[in-house]
């Protein structure tokens, strides 16, 4: 297991993609431990920590100034406006893109969004933001769909670029053994599942949702994992606390 970290350090693997590759071979080896095969029981002793990724989130602000966007050329703006909105009901529900691309006027009900979502197969219900119902409304309650997420992904870029979301963002990961610095604008890092991560950290920021109904949401099975997911900033964390009796000034008698 050593060895083969060291060689796939050599091909200039990034960091995470070296540990998800141990993690199959560790969960492989587990499972011919459970089928009686001798197995070395060292291979455990490898524990790789998974490294924060430069996945970015959305803050409402933000979310508004994309929903209200008016795109200037005619050229393809339709087409603009139908990614542009499906991503934001991606944004305000927490709904992976097979899940929130799908969604029908049957999907609305009675001011939310119900949904059996396709990769964990349990039912969620999720409250309309009032963005969302005025999208389904747009369309007929046939909301953008069809649309393939690769497809989706390229013109996010695009889109967001021309909207102007353009702040520098730093990070930091390690290839080839090595730690790599680079900045790029915000634009840049946005994808379909920038929707999904955005809306739960801002579900979370809200203080009106408990983390376990948040995970409900996202699937997530620890706390550990969802805080790793989603997206906060110093002045986030700030926000949330700043209402904490923990912060109150204290008087001494």
């Amino acid at each position: 297991m050593d060895d083969f970290i060291i060689y796939l350090e050599e091909q200039r693997l990034r960091h995470n993609t070296i540990v998800g590759y141990i993690e199959k071979i560790q969960s492989l080896v587990r499972r011919a431990s459970q089928y009686n095969y001798a197995v070395d029981n060292t291979y455990d002793e490898i524990d790789l920590l998974a490294e924060p990724t430069n996945a970015v989130s959305l803050s409402m602000n933000e979310i508004t100034g994309i929903y209200y966007y008016k795109f200037e050329k005619q050229d393809k703006r339709k087409a603009k406006e139908r990614i542009r909105d499906l991503f934001v009901i991606g944004c305000l529900t927490a709904l992976r893109y097979s899940d929130y691309s799908t969604l029908t006027a049957n999907n609305l009900q009675n001011g939310y969004i119900v949904k059996r979502t396709k990769k964990t197969n349990v039912d969620v219900k999720v409250p309309a933001h009032d963005y969302v119902k005025e999208i389904f409304a747009k369309y007929g309650g046939n909301i953008p769909n069809g649309l393939c997420i690769q497809y989706v992904n390229k013109y996010l870029k695009v889109i967001m670029r021309e909207i102007g979301l353009n702040d520098l963002v730093t990070y930091s990961f390690t290839k080839g053994g090595k730690l790599v610095t680079v900045t790029r604008e915000k634009w840049e890092l946005i994808s379909s599942h920038t929707a999904r991560r955005s809306a739960a950290t801002n579900m979370y920021l809200t203080g009106r949702m408990k983390t376990f109904e948040i995970m409900k949401l996202t699937g997530h099975k620890t706390e550990q994992n969802f805080f790793r997911y989603i997206r906060l900033t110093s002045e986030d964390t700030a926000r949330s606390i700043s209402g904490d009796s923990f912060l109150e000034k204290v008087t001494i008698i």
